[in-house]
């Protein structure tokens, strides 16, 4: 659904379970930390109990001083560096983004592989009870203490562990001196005061065990078994964060504080602080907070990590129906030697040159998991260096359960022709202007970083003793590197990768137990055939040029100008009949967003499925004259990117890049309308990774609810959830082509665009790119959706290994366009969302995160759902159904008290005023098919004025009106075991 309003963004951000997608919230590339593994971080985040794991070093063990200290690059001149006489560090940066709010983190440099075997999950669990209790905040009230002053719980102030770090994150709604005093004391009492309750660490059990329930999933199991074996003899295959169920249940007071007092130590400790305040405000509050911290004299005794072993070959098999595909991996791991002549300089150059091998080994595998017939859906490659320690390079492709043998030779020829005969000068050329394009558009949006962001790079750069450099640092250091970069270094710096020790892994759908060998040996035998088969040499691909449409002959007149002056907007309409709606901004420098809206969306589909078909095909199709593969390396070069959606009531293409590309994003957007491409071979991909998502998806419980839970809130509505597989499978590629086609080339458009542009550039564009005639007369209307007011949908969901259940309660609300009643439903679910996180997270312990949100349509009128959601042990669903029903029950009987009130509005109104500065809500919330809707506009002028107004009385109004017992619909899916 369209993000049409503020409402909808925040549910998003709050829901428990969807809070991590933002962890990495933009493309743009830091060289020396993320970029080459990447692709193994965003796995990560998907399985991950708290964001991100990496490995630690033993060099940075309780490391002392800062890395320029001891490096040839010069930090980031923006900050500035400091440490107490206990050995505490800080470090401080200056940042307007966003507007007067600061960010505080407390860095601990300590994960869960400084625990002891007896340890394991300690460092976790105490990340948990530093929430539960310190000198200054007793129990229960520190997160009511944030709420009161306007942040929000997970997005304001959360924390995450890792193997080897613990980070605690404050993002205060100022940047006055009170309040980063306060938020300063919050972390000295992270740092020193712990009163680790054994009530409160009793009380906390149930919520890691439900934590360590709810993240678990197929993908989760196959990533973790992997480790096991790609790093056994080492401490990363021992220490997962989460723990075990033997020490999480038999953790107490004395266990917790003991590794709380071996490694919560100055010496250990980083303070972070971005933000909108003067820095030697910041700087004297630390020393007030910190300074009297205790220094340490004894000396930590820092983990050996451990080697893995650097000859042989080995394979991994894991069979996991539940994972809905079969995953197949090359790989090859080794022990670093320290290099003592290599300066950080020569270091980052060097990880420039690994990331340029492993950019063109990616382009060769999209080109192959594009071919017709490919035996592959996806496929990724990486390397990675964990610390200086120890490196992993691994190829990875996603497959059918039948096709793993295929898919293993096709890694392992493409592997084989990489090392004996190398890359092509073009492949090269075209990973030169990918980097480039990335570094270039780093130093031009440099100015709208969020101040989350630049904490978060500091920290990992830190922690990876890594010097911290700016964008411009950056471009200077990698651009003339990367002009002199040769083909001959980046073959050599590819072979440099692999090493004697191979890993075969395929896990998944694939059922090879019943097999006459064991499934080790017969991936090891099929290894071998892959071998011994002839090698062909690689067949390069010719070089594409974009634009390669004419410029359009006809060109549209501008017929009126309409000016909305309050939130200074313009709106133009063209004598074809074109829309266009502009709004100038400085939120983003050199940074502008762009829409274009048509037709009615999924309200026309004439058979479901069509929507979701369209959606994943034309992605994979590319444009009329170059395939998604070709037009990737025709845009290689810059920064500008255009993506297709099928929204409620709408078609829309949406695309950002720098103001430079101004006029690439028109033609970008003018070849995706009027030279759309429906490749057969590009329809035959997009069923696979169909069939693959539902397999996925019919046996998690999340995913069943929304196949059919959904669909059940909404009486059966068929735009609701998704369609049946056997359905979807039925539709062809004529039936999708047919369908959009017509609209694509005659639906009447509406374009926005928003952000740093220069407006007679963009009339002048829109006139010439979409200057034709469009009289398409596209119809769909929403329908009367019956709600399940009283029923209940109780499912069985089979599965193998997951012990998990959902259980929601739902009560129908109304639908989008009284704002007034939309906006104070969100508030309504804030309320219902802080009491289910108070009566079921931290009085019972039986989850880690109910969350509660509205749903009002834009399309079916009178129609909405306001849900309470929760993951559950399945012996607890019915009774944890119950006590969602009776919190409603309660508040549609009772009364909404001011502090809660206060607790839910203040972290919205901080969040509003974030909002209102980002081309983002300009653009989807505002003007986006403002045309249609222009109420849109007017609503914007009110959103902060009219959400601070809310009363208790409107709020228990709405409770009393829409959370009556009878009204409320149940759904419960519960686990069965696979046979």
């Amino acid at each position: 659904m369209l993000i049409e309003s503020f409402l909808c963004w925040t549910c998003i951000r709050k829901s428990g379970n969807l809070a991590f997608i933002s962890f990495f919230p933009n493309e743009t590339m830091n060289l020396r930390r993320t970029s080459i593994v990447l692709p193994l971080l965003c796995s990560l985040l998907a399985l991950d109990i708290s964001a991100k794991e990496t490995a630690p070093s033993a060099e940075r063990c309780l490391s002392t001083g800062w890395p320029h200290e001891q490096s040839d690059l010069k930090p980031d001149p923006a900050l500035t560096f400091g440490t107490l006489e206990n050995g505490l560090r800080y470090v401080i940066m200056p940042n307007h983004e966003p507007k007067n709010r600061v960010g505080l983190y407390l860095n601990i440099q300590s994960g869960s592989l400084n625990e002891t075997e007896e340890q394991r999950g300690v460092a976790h669990y105490l990340e948990h009870m530093l929430f539960n209790g310190t000198t200054h905040y007793p129990t229960g009230k520190l997160v009511e203490y944030f709420q009161s002053i306007g942040m929000a719980f997970g997005p304001d102030t959360n924390a995450h562990t890792s193997y080897d770090e613990t980070v605690y994150k404050l993002l205060l709604p100022n940047g006055e001196k009170k309040t980063i005093s306060e938020g300063l004391q919050v972390l000295a009492d992270y740092a020193v005061g712990a009163l680790l309750e054994p009530k409160e660490v009793e009380r906390e059990r149930g919520i890691i065990l439900a934590e360590k329930r709810e993240r678990d999933s197929a993908s989760r199991r196959v990533y973790k078994a992997d480790m096991e074996q790609a790093f056994a003899g080492t401490l990363v295959a021992q220490r997962d964060v989460i723990g075990t169920d033997e020490v999480l249940k038999k953790a107490d007071t004395a266990l917790l504080r003991q590794y709380y007092e071996q490694w919560y130590r100055p010496d250990n400790m980083i303070v972070v602080a971005v933000g909108d305040a003067e820095v030697k405000l910041i700087e004297e509050l630390i020393k007030q907070h910190f300074g009297p911290l205790k220094s340490r004299k004894d000396k930590a005794i820092c983990p050996d990590l451990g080697k893995v072993a650097e000859s042989g070959t080995e394979a991994f098999y894991q069979h996991e129906s539940d994972l809905g595909h079969t995953e197949v991996s090359l790989a090859s791991v080794w022990n670093i030697a320290p290099d003592a002549s290599m300066t950080q300089r020569t270091e980052a150059l060097s990880q420039l040159k690994e990331y340029t091998a492993s950019t063109i080994m990616t382009y060769r595998l999209q080109h192959l998991t594009n071919l017709e017939n490919s035996p592959m859906t996806r496929a990724s490659f990486y390397s990675y260096k964990m610390n200086k320690q120890l490196g992993l390079t691994n190829f990875k492709a996603k497959t059918t359960a039948e096709k793993w043998q295929d898919t293993l030779n096709l890694l392992d020829i493409t592997l084989r022709q990489a090392l004996a005969d190398g890359f092509a000068e073009a492949e090269l050329k075209r990973a030169k202007d990918d980097i480039m394009a990335s570094l270039k558009k780093q130093v031009q949006s440099a100015a709208s970083r969020k101040s989350d962001e630049l904490a978060f790079k500091i920290i990992g750069d830190l922690n990876d003793n890594e010097v911290v450099l700016s964008p411009e640092q950056e471009m200077e250091l990698y651009g003339p590197a990367l002009e002199k970069l040769t083909l001959a270094e980046v073959n050599q710096t590819f072979r440099s990768l692999w090493h004697e020790r191979r890993l075969i892994k395929v896990a998944g759908t694939v059922d090879l137990k019943d097999k006459k060998q064991k499934p080790e040996e017969l991936l090891l035998s099929a290894f071998k055939s892959a071998e011994a088969a002839e090698l062909k040499p690689w067949v390069q691909q010719a070089e594409t040029v974009f634009p390669y449409l004419p410029e359009p002959v006809s060109e549209a007149k501008i017929e009126q100008h309409i000016a909305y002056d309050k939130i200074k907007a313009d709106r133009y309409l063209f004598t074809n009949g074109l829309v266009l709606n502009l709004k100038k901004t400085d939120f983003e420098p050199n940074e502008l967003q762009l829409a274009a809206v048509f037709g009615k969306g999924q309200l026309a589909e004439t058979k479901p499925g069509l929507s979701l078909l369209a959606q994943m095909l034309l992605p994979e199709s590319g444009v009329g004259g170059l395939d998604q593969e070709q037009l990737k390396a025709a845009l290689a070069k810059y920064s500008s990117s255009v993506h297709f959606t099928v929204d409620e009531d709408s078609f829309q293409f949406k695309g950002q890049g720098l103001r430079s590309e101004t006029e690439l994003l028109f033609q970008l957007l003018h070849a995706h309308l009027y030279d759309p491409a429906f490749r057969a071979d590009a329809f035959a991909r997009v069923i696979q990774k169909t069939e693959q998502l539902y397999a996925q998806m019919q046996s998690s419980v999340e995913g069943v609810m929304s196949l059919k839970g959904e669909q059940f809130l909404a009486g059966g509505n068929s735009r609701y959830g998704l369609p049946p597989l056997e359905e979807l499978k039925k539709l062809t590629l004529a039936e999708v082509e047919n369908w959009l086609s017509p609209v694509l080339r005659d639906e009447p458009i509406e374009i926005s665009v928003v952000g740093d542009f220069d407006q007679e550039q963009v009339l002048k564009l829109a006139g010439t790119y979409f200057g034709s005639p469009r009289k398409g007369s596209q119809q769909g209307e929403g329908a009367k959706i019956a709600f399940p007011s009283g029923q209940k949908l109780s499912l069985k969901v089979e599965t193998t290994d997951s012990d998990k259940a959902l259980v929601a309660v739902a009560w129908p609300t109304d639908d989008f366009w009284d704002i007034t009643r939309t906006r104070r439903l969100s508030v309504l679910a804030s309320v219902l969302d802080d009491r289910l996180r108070k009566q079921i997270r931290e009085d019972l312990g039986a989850a880690y995160s109910p969350y509660v949100y509205n749903q009002s349509s834009t399309v079916d009128p009178g129609y909405g759902v306001l849900r309470s959601v929760v993951l559950a042990e399945p012996n607890q669903a019915v009774a944890l159904a119950a006590k969602l029903k009776k919190a409603g029950t309660q508040l549609a009987a009772g009364k909404v008290t001011q502090e809660e009130l206060t607790r839910a509005l203040e972290p919205t109104l901080t969040s509003i005023k974030d909002m209102v500065r980002t081309n983002r809500y300009w653009l989807e919330s505002v003007l986006i098919d403002s045309g249609r809707h222009p109420q849109r506009i007017e609503w914007s002028a009110t959103i902060l004025s009219d959400f601070a107004a809310i009363k208790t009385e409107e709020i228990n109004a709405l409770a009393a009106q829409y959370l009556q017992p009878d009204k409320a619909a149940e759904v419960l899916l519960l686990p069965e075991k696979k046979n």
